[in-house]
């Protein structure tokens, strides 16, 4: 099948094809095609050009970039007693910023109408229209269905289940709606970051989230993974051993052992004063010697599980995000992974820290928006 408008955004996007003349080699149309297609492009506001490419046989070629209009987005990170929001341009950049005191808890009857006034107050804040926006993105620990777009059963959230979220969001933003498992959102957000490809092709990528609660995302093929309702990734309640009860009821999870809400607990149990996991973070920094135990413990069992998601999906990478992500989480899981792993696992994995820090989830999420909104099915349909 020829390529659409849509196929030609793809070539833009990706760098591989931002002229004319290499839009022409790439897809093998007519100059004529190439024209309409991209003008139609121009026209709906999706490229423009942006200067000379330099001399082809003699006449310099116009070179175009993806700069589509009206697609701001806004984005929502959602966590047990906390929340942020922001608004996140077409390519990734945070035009602006805000904490939201958020009690998950409450239920989304409470928390869904305080996200969208925080957004209603950014957007008069940084003096831009509804009509600017494209697309609004929330992230929740929690699993979300692929099918029904609503939290499935989450454990750490209860009276959120099934719950029509994205419903609610589009009576006030009339715009496509994306409701994301956190650690979903980040990896994708990572992988596209990355650029996590060998050989031309997408490789099978893992993102661990390390902070209160521990969780896993799963970009196959470029897209994500989420499993048949969403609990793709739920590394949090595989059972390691243990007596400690986790929220889901259970004893002996992962996330009850290893989580940073079991590591406050552990280290009080121990006669630490250790309130919050940005002060955990900051002994471990300073080499606090009973909170790197800890954190080595902790670190040991999310390697062991990850050493079995290791041999199961034979990633090209793994990346370790979130507040507890330090150097000594980091190293911890390693060793684990390749411990627990077969050599031939290994041999070509990257195991690393996130390059987008504690913006991944919003960037994540952004991406989610901007890639379905202008992918190339959705661009073909919308341009006719």
């Amino acid at each position: 099948m020829a390529a659409g408008a849509g196929e030609i955004l793809q070539l833009i996007r990706s760098g591989r094809a931002t002229t004319r003349t290499e839009v022409l080699e790439a897809t093998g149309l007519s100059r004529v095609t190439v024209a309409q297609r991209m003008d139609a492009l121009v026209a709906g506001g999706v490229i423009r050009a942006a200067g000379d490419a330099g001399a082809t046989g003699g006449r310099r070629a116009e070179r175009f970039v993806f700069d589509p209009t009206d697609s701001l987005v806004l984005v929502a990170a959602l966590e047990l007693g906390e929340g942020e929001l922001a608004v996140v341009d077409p390519h990734g950049a945070l035009l602006a910023r805000a904490s939201l005191a958020v009690d998950l808890a409450a239920g989304p009857d409470a928390v869904v109408p305080q996200v969208l006034d925080g957004f209603d107050t950014l957007l008069v804040d940084l003096g831009i229209k509804p009509d600017a926006v494209g697309g609004v993105a929330i992230s929740v620990p929690g699993p979300v269905d692929p099918d029904s777009h609503r939290l499935s059963d989450p454990p750490v959230m209860p009276g959120w289940g099934a719950w029509p979220v994205v419903e609610a969001v589009r009576e006030r933003f009339d715009v496509p709606v994306h409701l994301e498992n956190d650690a979903d959102a980040m990896a994708y957000g990572e992988f596209t970051e990355l650029g996590a490809r060998r050989e031309g092709r997408p490789q099978p990528f893992v993102l661990v989230k390390v902070s209160e609660f521990l969780g896993a995302g799963l970009v196959i093929d470029g897209r994500t993974y989420r499993g048949t309702d969403g609990g793709a990734g739920d590394i949090g309640h595989i059972d390691v051993g243990g007596d400690a009860v986790c929220r889901c009821g259970r004893r002996g999870c992962l996330a009850a052992e290893a989580g940073g809400a079991a590591l406050l607990r552990r280290l009080g149990e121990a006669g630490a004063d250790v309130g919050s996991l940005a002060e955990l973070r900051a002994l471990a920094e300073r080499g606090d010697p009973l909170v790197t135990a800890e954190l080595d413990r902790a670190a040991g069992l999310i390697g062991r599980v990850l050493a079995v998601v290791v041999g199961v999906l034979n990633p090209a990478d793994l990346v370790v995000a979130g507040e507890l992500a330090v150097p000594t989480v980091i190293a911890g899981i390693r060793a684990g992974i390749y411990t627990g792993a077969q050599p031939r696992a290994t041999a070509r994995l990257r195991i690393r820290p996130a390059v987008l820090g504690p913006d991944a989830v919003l960037i994540g999420l952004a991406r989610v928006v901007v890639d379905d909104r202008f992918s190339a099915e959705a661009v073909d349909a919308r341009l006719g």
